[in-house]
């Protein structure tokens, strides 16, 4: 749990600051878009100039929560840009949702040159101490709740907009209240966010009812390589590079697929292996509880939760889901 001395250092360099750069770790999630645009919104009410930055592209059922298109790295702006100050110049830079280096891309080049103070908001067990003043709970479901202890010591009000994109960052965060990690904490935050003008059914249908036809083409394409291994209770899939070429569907529209296998009954953990354009393989990890995916992904340099973590590991395809059968054996 976060002490209320972090709450208060990280006041008090929000309230010092003038211009600030928020954001957030690669392939962001709904967490991480939500905890964004809460906090654009917040520091930009109390006359803070912001400058939002996401690290990869955010997927289209998110763009709902940000007032404006965000600058993404390597599209919008370059990492030379924004090393040469064409952004802007910040004096305070806060990632939210992530602290380890192996999640943030380029922006590792940024931050490591960096002199300015940097607050880190986070509830991943991984950390590699990335900021001046860190406000870190591994026990939160979700980053939108710490960001929600931080807007009561702050005593920043929650609108609607903020409300709808903190429900949204712990909604997704727990499956929609599926996950073993939702707990009363959850659900006390979903009911004070309704409360506050989040619209519940609404934002349900952006985030799960708005396939595009593309996208249930990719998903058609992952569902067409699920094996099942260790008698029913590990699923494997992947999507190679070809199966974005011919769906027209890009990285993005990956995010939550690995979860349909889970409708059936016997899978206890799947992996999803994603073929990249370097050649890596990005391997995501979901578990209903029993097994520990987060401890298999630190063995590869990656990181996340109990029951959702990820990894990359070198290809081929074979190679990548032979190491992590491996690993997974001895789980069973």
């Amino acid at each position: 749990m976060a002490n209320s001395d972090d709450f208060k250092k990280a006041v008090e360099l929000i309230n010092k600051s003038g211009s600030t750069l928020i954001t957030t770790h690669i392939k962001p999630d709904g967490d991480a878009c939500g905890c964004v645009a809460a906090l654009c919104d917040a520091l930009r009410r109390v006359g803070k100039k912001v400058q939002p930055l996401f690290l990869s592209a955010v997927p289209q059922w998110y763009s709902f929560m940000l007032s404006e298109k965000a600058p993404v790295l390597g599209e919008d702006a370059s990492i030379d840009e924004l090393m040469q100050g064409r952004l802007g110049e910040f004096d305070l830079i806060i990632i939210v949702d992530a602290d380890s280096y192996s999640q943030l891309g380029d922006f590792e080049q940024y931050l490591k040159q960096n002199t300015k103070p940097v607050l880190v908001i986070d509830h991943h067990a991984t950390s590699d101490g990335l900021g001046d003043v860190q406000i870190l709970d591994s026990t939160a479901a979700a980053t939108g709740l710490i960001v929600l202890e931080l807007f009561d010591h702050a005593a920043w009000p929650v609108t609607e907009t903020i409300a709808q994109a903190l429900f949204t960052a712990i909604a997704t965060d727990t499956g929609w209240f599926q996950f073993n990690n939702t707990d009363s904490r959850v659900y006390a935050a979903a009911a004070r966010f309704t409360d506050d003008g989040a619209k519940p059914t609404k934002i349900y249908e952006k985030l799960y009812h708005s396939f595009s036809h593309a996208r249930f083409n990719l998903m058609l394409a992952m569902l067409a390589t699920l094996e099942l291994h260790f008698d029913g209770r590990f699923a494997t899939q992947h999507i190679l590079l070809q199966d974005f070429e011919r769906t027209g569907t890009t990285s993005a529209d990956t995010e939550n697929l690995i979860n349909e296998c889970h409708r059936i009954g016997t899978i206890e953990a799947s992996a999803l292996f994603v073929e990249l354009k370097d050649g890596r393989i990005r391997c995501s990890l979901r578990s209903r509880g029993a097994v520990d995916v987060s401890k298999i992904a630190e063995k590869f340099g990656g990181g996340g939760h109990k029951p959702a973590a990820g990894a990359f590991l070198p290809g081929p395809l074979q190679n990548a889901k032979e190491r992590i059968l491996d690993e997974m054996s001895r789980q069973f």
